[in-house]
């Protein structure tokens, strides 16, 4: 870490700030380093920041200002601050808030927790003999006795379980100057989350294919030249590309350098935790939303220091300041959940590209449907490729048969072919498992009026509410927004005429419960595995061939590994084909590909393959289609010429700026002063300003402005030019999206 000589330090604040702060440091403190934590004195509050470089000089020292503490912790390393500078710049956004989320939780640095110990007062003069001359209760005499037979000093722990003493007490005793009380900073020690070669336990070794050695010999080679390659891990569903990363893990730790692994959701972290620890004997640390402060707080300091040898977690995972990085993977690299739309906007597959080629570490993306940019870069050779073109467990992928709905439509009421239904009655006598997909929460994703008319909607979003009738709700999913469901119209009056359109995987369950009251059945969905407990409980159900027919969302299209699974039968292979944006056909077809790919993973005969029903009333759309041939590079190939010959992304540039008010006139009105001062540049288009798709959402009103340029023209520098022209009142928000992935 680079030293600073000087008193003056310039200082990076937390908060709205892209510039730095001159500050004297005290006299007395005769070396400091550039990413050294700091509190600060900024207007009429303290605030902390690090320090980023000497100061420059262009203040006068007598109108400098001392910091207030320069807190004992090792500073923020150099490949993180690069992040901060990068992130920030790449995505519009202050500096200062991407060091709010680099140094969350704040209560590791301000708030460290101690350990106490005592001594007896040396300046009492006591003795043992002493002691009893002393009117002291027994237990205060029993304090003094043990810590004069000590020859160091005693933990409060210790004097509380051995004496039996309370914490009153002492703390009576430090008053009456009996005893000494001193404070020991706890630093977390996670040593045990490093391994060595002979921990792990090879019996949990499992034989790797030719492509799966050949895949971790060219990542492992990376790792030990300190090499910042990117490698895309490119298997099909089943190809074992979890138990492959997990052996460049374990080089990396052999190496003792530290890895992070970042998963899309959390919902993806019990199987999978489960998996690593019966690989390497120890749990990862993990780091979500949902973890306590207290321990994201021993995570966060263990990762500083060096002692955390594998993270694994969310995008937020990514600010994490780990000083000793050595490997990162992103597992379902296309995921969009690594694309963060609130706040700070960015995305964290990107910049963890970055961070690993700061911190000279080596990156592996891995997925079996790459997003459409990755494989682009893949064929630009920017990425090395890996392939595993087989199932790890030697099956074959299965049949995939599509179900025209227009030939084989389901009962008046139902949504399952009786194609389907005599499909899962075979697979019931089998005695294997059935998974039905649909990717829709909920009993009905609407509600109407058959009288009026009138469509169910929430009071703060331009959208429908949701039915979720097993707690008897109409919910929006956009802001949470909830309201008992009613057979009364609110708008005619008219009673018992509401009636529910739609599916959603609650109707579906209802449905199976109806047509196979024998069957076990389970629903995984947000809604139902509602903390990770209840979701680790289903997944060991379904392994343990405690259920017969799985029904879920997106929540069971990627990560699972369901050995008695045969059959997936997808409800409405429609949904999302015409999402009218960029990606709505790249998502589409990576989600029912991920699900398709949970079928028959463990067959071992060809003759009894996994199946797969789609369910469509398109079956000539390309993208059922590609699903239905398993044709995934020629879809990438017609979808990149089709970008191309468009000029988007990953051939040009797109951003946009999203306006929002709660005063829909107020809006209007800046959203035409933004486009008056619209600039004019050769190879940029500006679209807008128009209302949002989802133009009222959480209460504010919406407008939007598409920017579209090649890929030469520096699209940050345009719009920070452009929106610091732009007087913005402040009941308007302003926010800039690079590479934007939701255009609602």
């Amino acid at each position: 870490m680079k030293s600073i000589k000087t008193k003056e330090v310039a200082v990076l604040l937390i908060g709205p700030f892209n510039d730095t702060f001159d500050y004297l440091i005290e006299e007395n403190i005769n070396e400091i380093s550039v990413g050294q934590i700091v509190s600060a004195p900024f207007r009429q509050r303290k605030v902390v920041g690090i320090i980023v470089s000497e100061g420059s000089k262009t203040i006068s020292q007598s109108k400098l200002k001392t910091l207030i503490d320069i807190y004992e912790i090792d500073p923020i390393p150099l490949p993180t601050i690069d992040l901060i500078s990068f992130l920030a710049n790449w995505n519009c956004v202050y500096k200062g808030l991407v060091l709010k989320m680099v140094l969350s939780p704040l209560e590791a640095i301000i708030s460290p927790q101690y350990n106490k110990i005592y001594k007896y007062n040396l300046e009492d003069s006591l003795s043992i003999d002493s002691i009893d001359n002393k009117k002291l209760r027994s237990k205060r005499k029993l304090v003094l006795d043990a810590l004069i037979n000590s020859d160091k000093e005693v933990y409060e722990t210790s004097l509380i379980q051995d004496i039996g003493v309370s914490k009153t007490v002492l703390k009576d005793m430090v008053n009456k100057n009996l005893i000494i009380e001193k404070l020991i900073k706890i630093m977390p020690d996670f040593s045990k989350n490093f391994i060595k070669s002979n921990d792990i336990k090879k019996e949990n070794d499992k034989l790797l294919n030719e492509h799966q050695k050949n895949a971790v010999d060219k990542i492992n080679k990376s790792i030990l030249k300190d090499k910042t390659d990117c490698f895309l891990l490119d298997g099909v569903p089943g190809s074992g590309k979890t138990e492959t990363y997990f052996e460049t893990v374990r080089t990396c730790l052999n190496e003792r350098k530290q890895v992070l692994i970042l998963l899309p959701e959390i919902a993806l972290t019990p199987d999978w935790q489960k998996r690593f620890y019966n690989k390497f004997n120890f749990n990862p640390l993990v780091w979500h939303s949902d973890v306590s402060k207290k321990k994201r707080k021993e995570i966060w300091l263990s990762a500083l220091s060096g002692t955390a040898g594998v993270i694994v977690g969310a995008r937020s995972a990514l600010m994490i300041p780990i000083s000793k990085l050595g490997l990162i993977v992103v597992d379902e690299e296309h995921e969009p959940a690594f694309k963060q739309e609130e706040n700070v906007r960015y995305n964290a597959r990107d910049m963890a590209v970055y961070r690993a080629n700061r911190s000279s570490a080596t990156i592996v993306l891995a997925s079996a449907t790459p997003s459409l940019e990755t494989f682009y870069n893949m064929r630009m050779g920017k990425y090395i490729h890996l392939t595993l073109p087989k199932r790890a467990t030697g099956a074959d992928m299965p049949d995939i048969k599509l179900l025209d709905l227009k030939l084989y439509p389901p009962q008046k009421g139902n949504w399952i072919s009786p194609l389907l239904i005599n499909e899962i009655q075979n697979k019931l006598l089998k005695k294997e498992q059935t998974l039905l997909f649909l990717n829709r929460r909920g009993y009905a994703p609407l509600r109407v009026c058959n009288s009026c008319g009138n469509k169910v909607k929430c009071i703060n979003c331009e959208t429908w509410l949701v039915e979720h009738r097993l707690v008897n709700l109409l919910t929006c999913h956009h802001c949470g927004y909830s309201k008992h469901i009613s057979n009364i119209c609110e708008v005619c009056g008219n009673k018992d005429q509401m009636k529910s359109c739609g599916p959603g995987v609650e109707r579906i369950e209802e449905e199976v419960q109806r047509l196979f009251p024998e069957a076990k059945s389970i629903t995984l969905s947000s809604d139902t595995m509602k903390n990770q407990n209840l979701l680790t409980n289903a997944i060991e159900q379904i392994k343990n061939s405690e259920v017969d027919i799985i029904i879920g969302t997106q929540m069971v299209a990627k990560g699972h590994d369901f050995p008695k699974l045969k059959l997936v039968g997808i409800i409405d292979g429609d949904i999302g084909l015409s999402g009218g944006d960029l990606r709505a056909s790249e998502r589409s077809f990576q989600l029912l590909q991920q699900v398709a790919g949970r079928s028959g993973r463990h067959t071992t005969s060809s003759n009894d393959k996994g199946i797969v029903y789609l369910q469509t009333f398109d079956t000539e759309n390309p993208i059922i289609k590609a699903i239905a041939q398993n044709n995934r590079d020629e879809f990438f190939e017609k979808e990149l010429i089709s970008r191309k010959n468009a000029n988007m992304p990953p051939y040009g540039r797109l951003a946009a700026i999203i306006l929002s008010s709660k005063f829909e006139s107020d809006l209007d009105s800046f959203a035409s002063d933004v486009s008056r001062l619209a600039p004019s540049f050769k190879n940029v288009k500006i679209f807008g300003p128009a209302p949002a798709p989802m133009y009222f959402l959480r209460g504010k009103y919406r407008r939007r402005f598409l920017i579209k340029s090649d890929k030469t023209v520096n699209i940050q520098k345009v719009l920070i030019d452009w929106t610091k022209k732009v007087h913005k009142p402040s009941n308007i928000n302003l926010t800039i999206d690079i590479d934007p992935f939701s255009f609602m």
